[in-house]
């Protein structure tokens, strides 16, 4: 594992993946020996290259990849080839050539190509509250999922070729003498391992080709587009997937995945890395709509610290990995995180797990470093406008007249604020309307902007050039006899100026929220490398289950799908932001357990009722994001101990004799019955029967016998016996209607059933169990029959 310095083939990474994955797929953290050999620092030169030896594949992350041109003054042992939309080149380099090109002003990251790991039916979906969604119309019908894993069969029945938009191959070798390229295979099957396969099944399968239940996935009326990154997952070609996904959001107007699902990754205890090239990727993709989503990890035998670095990220939906078992009895059955889950980090403020503060930073992280803005603030107004209409200025009465049919709105410009952008819209649509703004100057109101609204326009911005810390007031005045209602959308905005360090931290060290990913049955070829893992068998021939963090991120993914088509079908079609899904889903996780923790499930188990609940009262405007429960808010807070009720038992035992183990046809057995005694808080006394084996008869006018039932066997005592117990006696006849009656004969096992037993309606602390119970053993005796030399 590590860097790679020579192509492998195909089947060698084949092999190489089953000795890996395994079902959970539990990983090693990845290490190196460049660092403190060097005066250069590691956040731009990966530690995982060797300093001392040869050619290395290398992930340039570049200012600009115009930039990357500066790569042809070197001695290249290959050419390069550059991922436009990311700004990432990808080459191979000598180690003084590593140095070098680390050392350029231009360059913000040298990467090793590594290879990464795979993070490898009706209860689950019911877990996560899935099954009421899809009950109340929710199925992602106009969602899109993107997943980039080991590919996808899309012929295969619980998926279909009629929903896979896209089924991408990669082709090439970028840095070879020809340029890579994806390839659209669809229908045709991409995938030989599986893993994909299963991921997609469980994000997005219509659960078609079952025979044994329902498989839907948690989206199945979503639409799929798969990259094929090859069996044994590489960095390169990971990042080639992003660039050519970013590449087709930016110059497709029509596509506009919802959500990106990637079950991959390392662990590795490093800081999250803005410059890392997986990490602009997602970040890019991130401000462009789509969701990124991760697995967290599979490797929570290491302990604390195991987190998927790519899911460090505040912008990425790491989810971690747990059982679907609903118990509410006993809370710590319920919902339990997995064991192979990795855990994030208990050794850190708070603020390492506060997703909002994080974002905030990230931001200014990255304006700083590419010298642009940052939204600061978001705010809402809306009112009248026209005769009878009129508002109090507020901040600058009595300096406005009050009797124009104007109407004022105020605020206050945020302390490093630069720009505010005001953007007017009025209903009826097309009315005359002037919008000034007017800026405090030692207590004097001085106009600083204005804009009127035009007729057949329909909406305009009004950008103003701000003081920080100033009152401003706006002013809409009607032209003419103008009668509207007008929306104000106000953001602003500042230019981040200062040191990158200031703008830290910006790692999250805790998974975002838990799903399933224990067991889960989903989409699987039994042909593919993965298929014989499935524990399925042959009574599905197109599922199987797997288990690990792979699984619960394709559930949190369909989740995140869901959320955004109840928010479109409420609104009208508008959409929340990325991280506004994030903190829905973070907002309604389930605290289900007591073992919760920030470090094991993040928020809670994804409960995907209430989250598509809040989209839909955020569309309608009975709530906001500011009234959710999100950054350290929306972290699990683990309920109390339910401990099960104590099960009383009636626990009878007993012994039984009898007066040999050999008979002849016809002969007599007299056999005992003795309880010792039972459980006397269930009951204060018990009924006692014994089985007697068929042939046999008994004599109900001697011993202790109230009955006989020929027909099943069954002696019945006289009376009920207490909780210090008693013996009983009964004689049966051996049969003797010919040699066929020759064999062995069991005696027992005694049964003892529970008089009125109580049943603990005032005691919340127990509560009745067994009131039945054999006890006694049994007596195994032969029989001669008659005609016979016995």
């Amino acid at each position: 594992m590590g860097k790679r310095t020579v192509t492998m083939s195909q089947d060698y990474r084949r092999r190489q993946f089953v000795k890996m994955v395994g079902v959970a797929g539990a990983g090693s953290a990845l290490v190196g020996t460049a660092g403190a050999a060097t005066g250069i620092s590691t956040r731009t030169l990966d530690e995982q290259f060797d300093l001392d030896g040869g050619v290395q594949e290398a992930l340039v992350v570049f200012d600009d990849s115009e930039n990357a041109r500066r790569l042809e003054t070197l001695d290249l042992p290959e050419t390069y080839h550059v991922f436009e939309h990311l700004d990432v080149a990808w080459t191979n380099l000598t180690a003084d050539q590593l140095e070098t090109v680390a050392g350029w002003d231009s360059v913000r990251r040298v990467k090793a190509a590594e290879e990464l790991e795979w993070h490898n039916d009706d209860i689950s979906r019911e877990s996560m509250a899935v099954d009421t969604v899809h009950e109340a119309g929710y199925k992602g019908e106009d969602a899109h999922v993107v997943i980039i894993d080991s590919g996808l069969n899309a012929s295969h029945p619980g998926i279909g070729a009629d929903r896979v938009e896209a089924n991408y191959r990669y082709v090439d070798e970028p840095t070879g003498p020809r340029d890579p390229f994806w390839v659209d295979t669809n229908p045709g099957d991409t995938d030989t391992i599986g893993h994909g396969q299963h991921c997609a099944g469980i994000a997005a399968g219509d659960g078609e080709g079952g025979t044994q239940g329902s498989y839907e996935g948690v989206a199945p009326e979503a639409t799929i587009t798969s990259y094929a990154v090859v069996q044994y997952i590489y960095l390169p070609y990971v990042v080639a997937a992003w660039n050519h996904l970013l590449g087709r959001i930016r110059t497709e107007p029509e596509f506009d995945p919802d959500v990106v699902t990637n079950s991959y990754g390392v662990a590795r205890g490093a800081r999250y890395n803005p410059n890392d090239p997986v990490n602009v990727a997602t970040w890019k993709v991130f401000q462009e709509g789509a969701l990124p989503v991760f697995s967290y990890g599979n490797d929570g035998d290491i302990g604390e610290g195991g987190g998927n670095r790519f899911a460090k990220a505040p912008h990425v939906l790491g989810v971690g990995a747990a059982e679907k078992t609903i118990d509410e009895k006993n809370n710590n059955n319920n919902r339990s995180i997995v064991g192979f889950s990795s855990r994030g980090r208990s050794d850190v403020d708070d603020v390492f797990y506060d997703r909002d503060a994080l974002l905030e930073n990230l931001r200014e992280f990255f304006a700083i470093q590419e010298g642009t803005t940052q939204t600061i603030r978001t705010d809402t107004f809306t009112g009248s406008v026209g005769p009878g209409a009129n508002t109090d200025p507020v901040l600058a009465a009595p300096a406005f007249e009050t009797d124009t049919g104007s109407s004022y709105e105020n605020f206050t410009a945020a302390g490093n604020a630069d720009l505010v952008d005001l953007t007017l819209s009025l209903d009826p649509e097309g009315q005359w309307v002037r919008m000034r703004v007017y800026e405090d100057r030692n207590g004097e109101w001085v106009e600083v902007a204005q804009m009127r609204e035009e007729v057949l326009k329909q909406h305009g911005t009004l950008t103003v050039d701000v003081e920080a810390s100033t009152d401003y007031v706006v002013e809409l005045e009607p032209e003419d006899t103008v009668t509207a209602d007008y929306t104000i959308e106000y953001t602003s905005y500042a230019k981040p100026d200062g040191d990158l360090n200031d703008a830290r931290p910006v790692t999250m060290y805790r998974p975002g929220v838990s799903a399933h990913g224990n067991a889960v049955l989903s989409t699987q070829d039994k042909a593919d490398v993965l298929g014989p893992l499935g524990e399925a068998g042959d009574a599905e021939p197109f599922y199987g289950r797997l288990s690990g963090t792979s699984m619960s991120c394709p559930a949190a993914a369909g989740v995140a799908m869901l959320v955004q088509q109840a928010y479109r079908a409420e609104s009208g079609g508008e959409e929340l932001s990325t991280a506004d899904v994030m903190r829905v889903i973070e907002h309604a996780a389930a605290d289900h357990n007591p073992n919760y923790t920030t470090i094991n499930t993040g928020a809670g188990f994804v409960d995907a009722e209430v989250a598509v609940d809040t989209a839909e009262a955020l569309a309608a405007g009975d709530t906001t994001i500011d009234e959710l429960e999100t950054g350290l808010d929306a972290l699990v807070e683990p309920p109390a101990e339910v401990t099960p009720a104590e099960e009383i038992d009636l626990n009878a035992s007993g012994s039984r004799d009898d007066d040999a183990s050999v008979f002849t046809a016809g002969q007599t057995n007299r056999v005992e019955v003795t309880l010792d005694g039972f459980n006397g808080n269930l009951a204060d006394a018990v009924r006692v029967t014994d089985q007697v084996p068929d042939g046999w008869t008994v004599d109900e006018n001697f011993g202790d016998v109230e009955s006989f039932d020929e027909d099943s066997g069954v002696v019945t005592f006289e009376g009920t016996a207490p909780a210090s117990g008693e013996t009983f006696a009964y004689f049966a006849e051996a049969p003797d209607e010919g040699a066929g009656d020759t064999g062995t004969y069991t005696f027992g096992p005694a049964t003892a059933v529970a008089v009125d037993p109580e049943t603990f309606e005032d005691d919340p602390d127990r509560k009745q169990g067994s009131t039945e119970e054999n006890f006694g053993g049994t007596d195994t005796n032969t029989v001669a029959g008659a005609d016979t030399e016995a």
